[in-house]
């Protein structure tokens, strides 16, 4: 598979820093990088009343809310009874900081993922404590208190457009793009504000790869024409779907 994408055209859009894994496994697979970040990760200083002594369950969102939230839960002394992450990635996050993850997906990586593990059961009036990206999606956090589940959300960074325009060099414009990466509905409609005209109907001419069913659909709501998703939102998983995607 060293050679299934060479010469191949392939903008990543991940945040600075998340993205070098990725890039690394493209470019070995034989592909032609540019890396312009979409979004750029902002810390936010949660409140620390979010954290009382009693947290039933923390739930980590996304390895942007290990990074941005360990600071606040050391700071507040808290030692959450379990600890659940939406993915194998964020629990890799979670792991690596030192956290103890009890419950994460191995597949995915998603409210919808974790929902439906058979040990994620937080009974009415436990109290989770979701940390998560400011202005994110509710679904987790509405699903639970539909059971009266204690729920308190706590944003813990905020996403913003990583640039006022998208910089793309004039000898990769002028040349076909195969595949664009993007891996948030964020992330795609802060690219596309990025863009100018000429370069709207140079990313519109591409594949789009994403990691889930929803960034697909507001991504042919946008204009790109059958999107896919990899089956997770690894690097391994993405190469795997731009390689199925130019097949």
């Amino acid at each position: 598979m060293s050679a299934s994408l060479a010469g191949k055209q392939i903008l990543v859009t991940r945040p600075s820093g998340q993205a070098k894994g990725l890039i690394d496994a493209l470019q070995a697979c034989g592909a032609n990088v540019l890396h312009r970040p979409a979004l750029a990760i902002h810390g936010l200083n949660p409140p620390n009343s979010a954290l009382t002594p009693r947290v039933d369950w923390l739930v980590l969102a996304s390895p942007n809310a290990v990074t941005h939230g360990l600071a606040a839960l050391q700071a507040a002394r808290v030692s959450p009874r379990r600890i659940a992450a939406v993915g194998p990635g964020t629990a890799r996050a979670a792991v690596q900081a030192g956290l103890d993850v009890d419950i994460a997906p191995s597949h995915g990586g998603g409210a919808d993922d974790l929902l439906v593990e058979p040990d994620f059961q937080p009974q009415a009036n436990e109290r989770v404590v979701v940390m998560a990206g400011r202005g994110g999606r509710r679904r987790l956090q509405n699903c639970l208190r539909e059971r009266g589940v204690d729920v308190v959300n706590m944003p813990v960074y905020a996403r913003l457009p990583a640039a006022d325009r998208l910089d793309v060099p004039a000898d990769w414009q002028a040349q076909a793009l195969d595949i664009t990466v993007v891996t948030s509905v964020d992330g795609l409609r802060a690219l596309l504000g990025m863009a100018d005209a000429s370069t709207l109907a140079w990313l519109d001419r591409s594949r789009l790869v994403t990691v889930s069913q929803r960034v697909a659909k507001a991504a042919m709501e946008a204009g790109f024409a059958s999107p896919v998703v990899a089956a997770g939102a690894s690097d391994q998983a993405l190469v795997r779907a731009v390689i199925d995607a130019l097949e």
